[in-house]
């Protein structure tokens, strides 16, 4: 029987730590500054991770054009062994490529210039040999649709004769 008090008062303490845990966890979760804190730190979370992936991925894409780099040569030279044109357009195009990162003179700067300013006569020239060349080429089309038109004529007289 004396057990009986004690077992009741030990659930009694027991129910009363667990009601004060809920309360506490409740409070925790309706506090606005403890709401706030959770989703800086989600957030904080979201962009850290994605910046660590982000940080992989540009390592990884810098690793594989090194190695793209790296065996370039080897690469061209297969490719190209046996074909001289192949290795003359890939020449050409590395050539391109190196003048672009190079500045420009003094000497192509007036180069420019100087076509700019003559630019207005050659778009003159040019608008007329179009001109010309339109005028020619649809006297030609015309006449080819003539042509196609008194062949397909004369093909369906045929038909009817027969």
């Amino acid at each position: 029987m004396v057990e009986e008090p004690d077992r009741m008062r030990q659930n009694i303490e027991a129910t009363r730590a667990s009601l004060t845990r809920d309360v506490d966890r409740l409070a925790e979760k309706t506090s606005p500054r403890q709401a706030a804190r959770r989703r800086w730190t989600a957030v904080r979370e979201k962009v850290m991770g994605s910046t660590e992936s982000t940080a992989n991925r540009v390592e990884e894409k810098a690793q594989d054009a090194a190695d793209a780099v790296r065996s370039a040569p080897r690469a061209v030279a297969t490719q190209t062994q046996g074909n001289p044109l192949a290795a003359g357009i890939i020449a050409f195009g590395v050539g391109m490529l190196a003048a672009t990162l190079m500045p420009v003179t003094e000497a192509e700067r007036r180069a420019g210039q100087q076509l700019k300013e003559h630019s207005g006569d050659l778009t003159e020239k040019v608008k007329d040999v179009a001109g010309d060349l339109k005028e020619d080429l649809s006297g030609s089309a015309r006449h080819a649709v003539d042509e196609v038109r008194s062949t397909a004529q004369d093909a369906v007289q045929t038909t009817r004769n027969a």
